[in-house]
């Protein structure tokens, strides 16, 4: 289980996170740029140090600003963080990349290899390889190193749709199957959705709010949350929604849904969503 409950200072705000996830589970922080995402990942991988907080995994702690204060080095933590550069070594060829976290290959790496779908490329350089190729390599690095949490900062945001979301279901399989505790950062609703077996959604350095993701989306706590996850054209409504409630309903291309403001409650169109 990884637990983390932080206060980090930033330049513009102070990020204030609590979130646990179990052996197995995924978890997606969702929302805009800017919004203390990578902030979280970053303290829970060592490599930003809080203000106030403890960082736990499997028992060990890994951070903790008590008395006496812990600071595990980011290389002894057994986590693995995975971003946007895939960050391979360009002078070795994709065998040695997978293996660099490992002493010794074995049956696993071809395992590991074949369920990627880059075996047939391990005697090749990284500059020969495409884009979600050496996404796949980092990805296989990542695993074969055994980590004890995953932690996935936008790892294909920077790849065509299909194959962001085949890599995104790909690691989904292969973290439930290994029971290992997995957080991914992500502004795509999508994404999020296709990984996630709870959404925390993040703005401003804070969790407005935090749930399954289809519960989050059909309804919203805030109209800000509403706002994040696609709703649209926000007129007042009556407290019950009009009989439809936040759970939405048929309008036209869309779903309605209701969300609570400091001015009462609102009502919204979701353009991708429509009831049944």
């Amino acid at each position: 289980m990884l637990t983390a409950d932080v206060e980090v200072d930033r330049r513009d705000f102070t990020v204030h996170a609590s979130l646990t996830v179990a052996a197995g589970e995924r978890v997606a922080l969702f929302g805009p740029s800017g919004a203390g995402k990578t902030t979280v990942l970053e303290t829970i991988a060592g490599l930003v140090w809080p203000r106030r907080g403890l960082v736990e995994l499997g028992g060990r702690v890994l951070t903790s600003t008590g008395s006496p204060a812990v600071e595990v080095p980011p290389w002894q933590r057994r986590v693995g963080l995975l971003r946007q550069d895939p960050g391979l070594f360009p002078h070795l060829p994709v065998r040695a990349n997978l293996l660099y976290a490992r002493s010794a290959a074995g049956a696993e790496l071809t395992t590991i290899a074949r369920q990627l779908g880059i075996d047939e490329l391990l005697p090749v350089m990284p500059a020969r390889l495409s884009g979600g190729q050496r996404h796949r390599v980092a990805l296989g690095r990542l695993l074969l190193a055994h980590c004890d949490a995953l932690l996935l900062d936008e790892p294909f945001a920077s790849l065509d749709e299909t194959l962001r979301r085949a890599l995104t279901v790909l690691v989904k399989d292969l973290s439930s199957e290994r029971k290992v505790p997995s957080v991914l950062v992500t502004h795509q609703l999508s994404d999020a959705q296709a990984f996630a077996d709870r959404l925390l959604v993040m703005d401003q350095g804070y969790v407005l709010q935090a749930g399954a993701p289809d519960e989050v989306v059909l309804r919203p706590a805030t109209r800000r949350v509403a706002e994040l996850v696609g709703y649209l054209g926000f007129v007042p409504a009556a407290a019950d929604g009009g009989g439809h409630g936040a759970a939405g309903s048929p309008a036209g291309s869309g779903a309605t849904g209701s969300a609570g403001t400091g001015a009462g409650v609102v009502a919204g169109v979701h353009p991708d969503r429509v009831m049944p």
